[in-house]
């Protein structure tokens, strides 16, 4: 009889926590494991439907969702109680802090022989008030108590969770891995994009509008060297919270006809090759999978040296990396790489070698599905 995993997560929306998930439950699921997906914030559900198109079984949570009370916690707690004991799965394997705190106790309720947990990040450490920095703390550690195996995504992810005693055993650190997908030919990506840009050089970005990407510093970075370089254009792929504001500040920047908000654009890594030259302004960073994909599509990158992006990038090795909320910075780098072209081609090709080699999707599923045994 197969081996059962359950994989659970908050949100079934589509984002770096559930683009593992789906490449996890896809994996095993080809490796022969009964695999089922338990989610519980339906949100957009680009989760649910990937997996449900995989033939692969989709489990509604009752109850778990990313609003916090006790009322809330409670609920979640039992429908996940209910749904452990109902699947019987052999292993669970947590994602997101919410999932694992609650699931992580519920599985130790219900028995599961097997808890695993994946750290995308740690939620003490996003911007709350000093009282939930404590209880998210005491609830990380409490995750790692009661796993067996935590899976943290970076060294910048372990180092985070090290001060859980007698915790060193049980942690380990698995990048996440990527499948390059086939780009479009250069033509046909920009002209689906923008065709009346067809002449012009290309600084993109793929990014969630959210207050933690800085998306704004590489605006005003791009408004610093706009006018030095009249051919050179901001495309921003994503869609979120901060557009108005995002949208506001190009028009304020008079630079409407130099930086585009494109929206959601689906699977926009195809897309990649429309691109010359590829930013990424985040402040905080568990491990960019976008980064992997700008290898994939080997372009010159500009990234923050932040969380464990300097563990895919080696700044001035596979690309440039400089500090957070800096435009300044930013606008430096890019003109570094857009005056030195062959440079630039040398740094693209790096990265492009180094995801292939250290960053593959195989090299992630082998090592995640050694801690299953």
């Amino acid at each position: 009889m197969a081996t059962k995993i359950l994989y659970v997560i908050t949100k079934a929306n589509w984002g770096g926590a559930q683009r593992y998930v789906y490449d996890l439950a896809t994996a095993a699921r080809d490796q022969g494991y009964d695999v089922a997906v338990a989610y519980g914030d339906v949100a957009d559900g680009r989760l649910a439907r990937g997996i449900a198109a995989e033939g692969i079984r989709a489990v509604l949570a009752d109850g778990l969702k990313r609003d916090v009370g006790l009322f809330t916690e409670i609920r979640a707690l039992m429908a996940l109680i209910r749904l452990f004991k109902m699947e019987r799965p052999d292993i669970v394997h947590l994602n997101s802090s919410k999932a694992g705190a609650l699931g992580a106790l519920a599985a130790q309720i219900t028995r599961v022989p097997r808890v695993i947990f994946t750290a995308h990040g740690w939620a003490f450490n996003e911007s709350r008030p000093w009282w939930q920095k404590i209880i998210l703390r005491l609830a990380s550690g409490a995750i790692v108590v009661l796993s067996d195996t935590v899976i943290c995504v970076s060294n910048a992810v372990q180092r985070d969770i090290t001060w859980v005693p007698f915790s060193n055993q049980k942690i380990v650190v698995i990048h996440n891995g990527i499948h390059c997908v086939p780009l479009l030919p250069r033509a046909e990506a920009r002209a689906a994009i923008a065709h009346s840009l067809q002449d012009t050089y290309w600084v993109g970005m793929i990014s969630e509008l959210h207050p933690t990407k800085r998306i704004q510093d590489t605006i005003r970075a791009f408004s610093l060297i706009a006018a030095a370089y009249p051919k050179a254009m901001l495309l921003i792929m994503g869609e979120g919270e901060e557009y108005e504001y995002l949208d506001l500040l190009i028009k304020e920047l008079g630079l409407t006809a130099r930086i585009f908000l494109l929206g959601f654009i689906s699977n926009p890594q195809k897309f990649l090759s429309a691109f010359d030259l590829f930013v990424h302004s985040s402040q905080s960073e568990a491990l960019a999978y976008v980064l992997l994909e700008a290898g994939c599509a080997g372009l010159p990158t500009i990234a923050t040296r932040v969380g464990g992006i300097p563990e895919i990038i080696r700044d001035g090795k596979e690309g440039l990396l400089v500090s957070p909320r800096d435009p300044v910075a930013i606008a430096q780098a890019l003109e570094s790489l857009m005056q030195d072209p062959a440079r630039a081609e040398i740094l693209g090709s790096r990265l492009h070698t180094r995801v292939l080699t250290e960053f593959s999707i195989e090299k992630m599923t082998a090592a995640t599905f050694t801690r299953y045994r």
